[in-house]
């Protein structure tokens, strides 16, 4: 089913699909191990392996495994992250406690505003490290809490930081129901509401997803 390079990494390992994404590539996840995405796209996953790469010199990280093509599919192995991602259970049922985490992600995002990184995000411009994609499911932590990983970071790289700000606002009332949180966030991160990138950001038919409360 995949080629034989990564049929030899993988062996013996059961393996389920990943639906949760909605980029149109297919994700494979084997045994909390590794995780294979495959794409149309060769150009797209090549960008996501290299800045998973670069990620993981200043901040905890996925580690890239293998990156091949065949018949015009591409197909990208990299470690699995050994966590939870922000919509785990423990979480909605804990918003304090996730948006004190998002506190220390802000927080990760603002010490690479200074590194010199070679991307520009393709949503946004500004001189920011932006994730480009930032909702709760690409966030991952530990047991503890502590922060070990982002994921789906093809589109991370220099740019507006209100660009991850929107979508992490957006992520955290679409997935707690309520946009009482979003308030607590911005004020434990010392930042005003600014409606303007919001929805500079968000797409009408997303900002209609918002709820009260």
């Amino acid at each position: 089913m995949f080629p034989e390079v990564i049929e030899k990494i993988v062996k013996g390992l059961s393996y389920q699909k990943d639906d949760i994404g909605r980029s149109g590539d297919s994700v494979f996840l084997f045994e909390n191990r590794y995780v294979l995405k495959c794409s149309n796209d060769g150009e797209k996953l090549k960008r996501e392996k290299e800045k998973t790469d670069w990620l993981r010199k200043y901040i905890p990280s996925a580690e890239s495994v293998c990156f091949t093509e065949e018949n015009n599919r591409y197909y990208y192995l990299r470690t699995a992250l050994q966590g939870d991602s922000l919509i785990a259970e423990r979480f909605m049922k804990d918003p304090e406690a996730l948006t004190d985490v998002l506190v220390n992600v802000i927080g990760i995002l603002r010490s690479l505003d200074q590194k010199e990184c070679p991307f520009d995000s393709f949503e946004s411009k500004g001189d920011d490290f932006v994730h480009g994609d930032l909702c709760l499911p690409n966030i991952f932590v530990n047991q503890e809490n502590a922060f070990i990983g982002l994921i789906d970071v093809e589109n991370a790289g220099k740019g507006d930081r209100w660009h991850d700000y929107a979508w992490l606002l957006w992520s955290l009332s679409y997935n707690l129901k309520t946009e009482q949180y979003n308030t607590v966030l911005l004020e434990k991160l010392g930042i005003e509401f600014d409606e303007e990138k919001f929805e500079k950001y968000i797409p009408a038919e997303f900002r209609g997803m918002r709820f009260e409360g």
